[in-house]
């Protein structure tokens, strides 16, 4: 039996496992290392998130992005204002994986029952194996969320933004980017940029992340400006404090506000750095997509404006339109979801990431309903990998959290990225 098995590879599994070997806890991990970067990430896209707060977390902060930078012989590095491409990450990752991780098994989880006092799992190759502890990691895109109002449309005429990595297949194609969060906004400018024919649909208008001039990375600022609007991992300001840099404190709101401010805060926007790739350069429309059909080899969306409907015909459709937060999106624990406790299908955690299943832990995107929005980002990864790991070690307190059902559940939440 093995001690711990970790499902994912990418910044958070990663940065569990590298703990738990810290540690000396046997483990196995399962999963394509940084996955879903490597694969699943658009070529030019850039990570939101500054350099500094973009690290993946080895034991004693060992192992910055900025090493990484250094040891590779790139000389741009930055702590504020890089805009870090997703393919520079992946490389960083797998070079973590290498030096702080070792092995990681590709295999496929497909099903875990409860067995004994731990867990069984079936891989795709039909081996099984049993675990005392799961750590599920699993990252994004078993989340990635496609509006039923495209269900319609064939499988090669919709897609979600995480489908591609290669864009140049789009060269000469009508594309319709739905959403208006970061990913939509940026996938559009590379879209138009490789040759699309770009439109983007919003059902609210268009906003842009536009830093103050005391916090653009070209300007000097004194002593008072930044103690008076400090860098923190989800952004400068001290607005922005609690919800980066107090994860723990966080878990102790009531439930009903941490899924609202979990999932709700940081809506989406684009950042003021792609404003000029997008604005007045690609066709914007807002309003809502009253039906969708197919005409031909194209399909034609009829949409509700505030200028009147307008008709917009595609050969590809794609949604950016987030992620959602609930386990029934993960196959593999369809035996032993009836057991686990939630809030809109997000898991309900104790402050060690273990939900009302012993010995089940969720990291990452599922753990921000109990700690934040800081688990969004790379930027949580620290301290869940750092939790997760003491109470596997026995060195936590043991405290488990018993009140995990909210008297109020506030609406559900899709999140943009």
């Amino acid at each position: 039996m093995v001690e711990v098995v970790v499902i994912g590879a990418g910044p958070y599994g990663l940065s569990v496992a590298a703990h738990l070997r810290h540690q000396r806890i046997p483990f196995r991990v399962f999963g394509k290392p940084m996955g879903m970067w490597r694969d699943h990430m658009p070529k030019g896209l850039t990570l939101k998130s500054d350099a500094f707060a973009s690290n993946i977390a080895a034991p004693n902060n060992e192992f910055p992005l900025e090493r990484f930078y250094r040891e590779s012989g790139r000389t741009e590095y930055s702590p504020i204002g890089l805009r870090v491409r997703g393919d520079v990450v992946a490389e960083y990752g797998q070079e973590f994986q290498r030096r702080y991780v070792g092995e990681v098994d590709e295999a496929r989880i497909v099903e875990i029952t409860r067995f004994g006092g731990g867990f069984r799992l079936t891989l795709d190759s039909g081996e099984t194996l049993s675990a005392r502890k799961v750590v599920v990691a699993t990252g994004l895109l078993s989340l990635r969320h496609v509006p039923e109002s495209l269900a319609s449309l064939p499988s090669g005429m919709v897609s979600h933004s995480s489908a591609h990595n290669d864009l140049s297949k789009f060269n000469g194609r009508r594309v319709t980017v739905i959403g208006a969060g970061q990913s939509a906004c940026e996938l559009s400018a590379l879209l138009n940029e490789q040759g699309a024919e770009v439109t983007m649909l919003t059902r609210r208008p268009l906003k842009w992340y536009e830093p103050k001039n005391e916090d653009k990375p070209n300007v000097r600022r004194n002593a008072w400006q930044r103690v008076r609007r400090p860098n923190f991992g989800l952004g400068p300001g001290w607005r922005t404090w609690f919800w980066s840099e107090r994860p723990y404190e966080f878990s102790y709101l009531p439930q009903s506000t941490r899924y609202a401010k979990a999932y709700g805060l940081f809506a989406p926007a684009g950042s003021g750095w792609i404003k000029h790739r997008v604005d007045g350069v690609i066709p914007i429309h807002t309003g809502s997509l009253r039906s969708v059909q197919m005409q031909g080899d194209a399909a034609h969306l009829s949409v509700d404006t505030t200028e009147g409907p307008v008709e917009l015909a595609a050969d590809h459709v794609i949604a950016a339109t987030g992620y959602r937060p609930e386990i029934s999106r993960l196959p593999f624990l369809e035996q032993i979801q009836g057991d686990i406790e939630t809030i809109h299908g997000a898991p309900l955690l104790n402050r060690s990431f273990e939900s009302s299943v012993p010995g089940l832990h969720f990291a990452g995107f599922m753990g921000a309903a109990t700690f934040g929005p800081s688990m969004r980002f790379i930027y949580g990864a620290r301290f869940a990998a750092e939790r997760v790991s003491r109470h596997l070690s026995h060195l936590g307190d043991g405290q488990r959290r018993t009140e995990r059902v909210a008297v109020h559940q506030p609406e559900q939440a899709s999140v943009a990225v």
